[in-house]
């Protein structure tokens, strides 16, 4: 599927990112930040009972990791960033910036 991004950032401003399906390990090497500084910056918990890394947030807007280069809109962590924004939007469905996806043929 192909999809000609315009990179106006309207889905980072307003969907923001699924913290749930974020890899913080990831994120922080990729930012080559020690994992515990990341953990901070960003707003991340550790479970003291499951030990797992959390966010106290489901999402947030605009998504941390959005910035401007000049008149678009990059991701700081795109090549990591989480499976639910590599395929945003789903076929057929429009973005934000009112873009199609096309739909795929069997």
């Amino acid at each position: 599927m192909n999809f000609n991004c315009q990179r106006c950032g309207k889905c980072c401003k307003e969907i923001g990112i699924p913290w749930s399906e974020l890899n913080p390990h990831l994120v922080a090497d990729y930012l080559n930040m020690d994992f515990h500084d990341f953990l901070d910056s960003y707003g991340f918990i550790v479970n003291e009972y499951s030990g797992e890394v959390e966010h106290t947030e489901l999402s947030v807007t605009p998504c941390p990791f959005l910035v401007h280069d000049k008149e678009n809109a990059v991701c700081k962590i795109y090549p990591v960033r989480p499976w639910i924004c590599k395929g945003y939007p789903g076929p057929g469905i429009l973005c934000r910036g009112g873009r199609k996806r096309p739909e795929v043929s069997v």
